[in-house]
């Protein structure tokens, strides 16, 4: 059975009243193509949340990235590490956010779902190279992948009925009998209101079963894989990553560069998740 579904408007009124941060994030995205823009307008941008520019500095000034004297603003930051480093700094501190607290209709703690954000977006940063995609869309994909199970949260936090999701899942079929609607579904929706690239919002609503000739879709498929089997999937999910011909070929890369990929991000996961706090 398939719930009806929460109108569009009721979605995107959840959608505005998220915080800002990821919404910045796609706005930076756009500054930094073709790396034309200053370090006034990136500043300017990031500044239009506080919040968000103390987390950014604060992630910068941790071990991870730097081992000098500290940054005292966002300015130092960016002058210092770099336009494309802020960028993933930006994504960071966004998903850092976004994600204050558990989800208890999915059964996971605000942790859990922080870490696997993290990790798949590493992941997609490492396979974008060999399958031939911008790397900041796939670490994008990978860092907001879930943000449509953060939004049905919201929606369904006074329903009197129905309690977590188990872990056997599949997820997408117990959204669509509860709220009539999935989390890629639902993210997709928000993210287009929030203006990111077709592409990111396409490899999201898709990445549960991808088909067609885009590869984001196929790549988000295995980095989310790659992170279940890292130990930091989420419940309901593991059933949408089983390997297949197909998706290696759907993604172009190979079960190496995957292995590969994950390795380096692994490496790279403790450091960033010891910033984060």
């Amino acid at each position: 059975m398939i719930a009806t579904p929460f109108p569009r408007s009721t979605l995107l009124h959840v959608a505005r009243s998220m915080p800002a941060a990821p919404q910045i994030l796609a706005q930076l995205g756009k500054l930094l193509v073709g790396m034309e823009a200053s370090l006034d307008d990136i500043s300017g941008l990031l500044k239009r949340d506080p919040a968000l520019t103390a987390r950014i500095i604060r992630i910068a000034n941790s071990v991870a990235y730097n081992t000098g004297s500290p940054f005292a603003s966002i300015e130092d930051a960016l002058a210092r590490v770099g336009f494309v480093e802020v960028y993933r700094l930006s994504g960071f501190a966004a998903i850092d956010k976004m994600v204050g607290t558990a989800l208890v209709r999915y059964g996971v703690s605000g942790a859990q779902l922080r870490e696997n954000s993290l990790l798949t977006a590493l992941v997609m940063e490492a396979l974008a190279g060999p399958a031939g995609c911008d790397p900041r869309a796939a670490y994008t994909a990978g860092l907001l992948r879930s943000i449509g199970k953060i939004a049905l949260e919201r929606l369904t936090r006074d329903r009197a009925y129905a309690a977590e999701i188990t872990a056997e899942g599949p997820l997408a079929e117990w959204e669509l009998a509860f709220v009539g609607l999935t989390n890629c579904e639902a993210a997709a929706v928000i993210l287009e209101e929030w203006r990111f690239e077709q592409t990111t919002t396409f490899a999201i609503r898709d990445h549960y079963a991808p088909t067609g000739p885009e590869p984001l879709a196929y790549l988000l498929n295995l980095a989310a894989g790659a992170a279940e089997r890292g130990g930091h999937g989420l419940p309901g999910e593991f059933g949408y990553w089983l390997h297949s011909a197909e998706k290696f070929a759907g993604a172009g890369v190979t079960v190496d560069a995957l292995e590969e990929a994950t390795h380096t991000a692994l490496e790279r996961f403790g450091p960033v998740r010891a910033a984060l706090g």
